[in-house]
């Protein structure tokens, strides 16, 4: 898995998670989302924490098993959680996400070596992700903008034109899991299925990773407490693998 990963910069896992655990996840998943403010049509429904309003869906956050995955993908000996998240698309009007790099939005780490590891409750084929295969190799495209947006921006607008041939459609079924490298261009579609499309995603980083206090907005350097050495406090970013 490494050396593939290391290579194109996403990877497949096929089967990572049994039917009858999908069943648990998904109906945890569909009581937060029934409580929880709708979005307007052709917008995607995301709630970052929700391993912190579900025991189950914790329980999956904190896989190690999954967590192996990802620490097999860097070719790291420790992997933390950086966050988990959900999202949805609405059945026919789910919104698509820009072509963005992850670390974007986690540029507060260095070096960058932190994956998404995206878990399809239900078929991930309309409005799946899709990645340019290699683009992790490009380095970071425009500025960090850590904890400042509240919504994706497109970085590559027309020249995404360019980089057709190498864009790769990451198809799921249910229970299949998919790794990016946080610096791999990847997007997704409007879901204009019949069936929401629902998927979880926990964000893990290699425990060498050290905080950058540069890159942290004034007044939330709290929420990132370090050791000696500037690594992430592994009480508030546990070790899962």
């Amino acid at each position: 898995m490494s050396a593939e990963f290391d290579c194109r910069g996403w990877t497949v896992v096929r089967g990572a998670v049994s039917r009858e655990r999908l069943v648990e996840l998904e109906a945890a998943l569909d009581a937060i989302y029934a409580a929880s403010p709708q979005v307007a049509a052709g917008l995607v429904w995301e709630m970052p924490g929700l391993s912190r309003l579900s025991a189950v869906i914790a329980s999956h956050t904190h896989d190690p098993a999954i967590a192996g995955y990802a620490a097999e993908a860097l070719g790291a000996a420790r992997v933390q959680l950086l966050q988990d998240t959900a999202l949805v698309k609405a059945a026919r009007i789910g919104g698509e996400v820009a072509w963005h790099q992850d670390h974007t939005y986690t540029g507060y780490l260095e070096p960058a070596r932190a994956v998404s590891v995206r878990l399809a409750l239900t078929d991930d084929v309309a409005g799946c992700l899709e990645v340019i295969d290699g683009s992790h190799n490009w380095g970071l495209i425009g500025d960090v903008r850590a904890l400042t947006e509240t919504h994706v921006a497109d970085a590559l607008g027309s020249e995404a034109a360019r980089w057709t041939e190498r864009v790769v459609r990451i198809e799921l079924e249910p229970g299949d899991l998919s790794i990016h490298h946080c610096l791999t261009m990847h997007h997704s579609g409007p879901n204009q299925s019949e069936r929401a499309r629902k998927t979880l995603i926990t964000r893990m980083f290699d425990s060498d990773c050290r905080l950058l206090p540069d890159r942290v907005p004034p007044g939330a350097l709290s929420y990132f407490p370090v050791d000696e050495l500037g690594h992430l406090s592994e009480h508030a970013f546990p070790v899962l693998a």
